[in-house]
């Protein structure tokens, strides 16, 4: 039996607008498999950003639970969550979260800077990463100089730096051309099968 490693038990999202409650997500049960690569979809306010930040513990559910590779996150408090943000889920924004500013290296580094990891393991695990997503050539270039989909790239390989069970993309194609989102689905696809990472 394939291990589930995002559990979603009777999830409820409500937000404040004016005076009212509107209620976002409603009674979400969902299991998600290592491994498995799955896509959200629904119009624009639908939830699906909202579903994204509840399984990466940026924002708690106002009733169920959100359980991920075994962490149950509501049992957290925020330094566990970030501890689970910074090693077992990586969410990557619709707006990629790239510090414009930082280099290529700097971006990717930076989950493992947070974490205390070593210069030495640090440098080596960029190298990997950035050899692994192609940009490799790009190490000390600034994000700022980066087409779309290099950003994109960035973002995915500071992602993958710290080997997460969970990647999380929020629209990872919907701002690139046609030929660039299809190259990232298949670096999903690769991600995926190298890593076992569900995504």
């Amino acid at each position: 039996m394939e291990e589930v490693v995002v559990l979603l038990k009777d999830v409820w999202k409500t937000y404040d607008e004016g005076n009212n409650k509107v209620v976002i997500l409603k009674k979400i049960n969902a299991s998600f498999k290592r491994g498995e690569i799955i896509g959200i979809h629904g119009p624009s306010g639908s939830g699906k950003t909202t579903l994204l930040k509840l399984i990466a513990g940026l924002i708690r559910p106002d009733r169920g639970e959100v359980i991920v590779d075994g962490y149950n996150l509501n049992m957290l408090d925020e330094n566990g969550l970030a501890m689970i943000r910074n090693t077992v889920v990586s969410y990557i924004p619709q707006d990629y979260g790239v510090i414009d500013e930082f280099t290529v290296f700097e971006n990717v580094e930076l989950p493992m800077l947070i974490a205390g990891v070593s210069k030495e393991e640090r440098s080596r695990r960029v190298k990997e990463v950035l050899d692994y997503i192609g940009l490799h050539n790009k190490v000390n270039v600034k994000t700022k100089l980066l087409s779309g989909g290099e950003r994109q790239r960035v973002a995915i390989a500071r992602a993958l730096v710290m080997t997460p069970s969970v990647l999380l993309a929020d629209e990872p194609t919907a701002n690139l051309d046609w030929n660039t989102a299809l190259k990232v689905i298949e670096l999903f696809k690769n991600i995926r099968e190298d890593f076992k990472t569900t995504i």
